[in-house]
């Protein structure tokens, strides 16, 4: 395979699917019954926390990148990424949970609630 073939099959195991405009990265949350799954990336000690855009992370997997205003010690990065998403995403603090990711910059957070008031929230937190 020659290279130019070469980048654009990586290119498209990485990004995923083509839209009409060119390709589009795969969602960083999964939906289920329940609730959704979202991949974070952080970065704390902002100047205040805002959400940057969707990044590429290893493999075929994105996270939404996210700057902290909190630094990472006993845990203030986490409670801050928690309470943010919850307030994004209009669901009680409760309803949010960090599943994984505790010391790393890249985490996973579990959200319950109405499943089509998550993804219509979710879509409008990625755009």
């Amino acid at each position: 395979m020659n290279a130019p073939r070469a980048a654009l099959c990586q290119a498209t195991c990485i990004l995923g699917r083509r839209d009409g405009k060119g390709w589009a990265m795969r969602d960083p949350f999964t939906l289920d019954t329940n609730g959704a799954t979202l991949t974070i990336r952080a970065t704390p000690k902002a100047s205040k926390t805002a959400v940057t855009g969707v990044v590429a992370l290893e493999g075929d997997t994105t996270a939404l990148g996210l700057r902290v205003a909190a630094p990472p010690v006993d845990g203030a990065a986490n409670d801050e990424v928690v309470r943010f998403v919850a307030k994004q995403l209009r669901v009680g603090r409760g309803s949010v949970t960090l599943v994984a990711g505790q010391p790393s910059r890249v985490k996973r957070l579990r959200i319950v609630g109405n499943v089509v008031a998550l993804e219509a929230a979710l879509r409008a937190l990625l755009s």
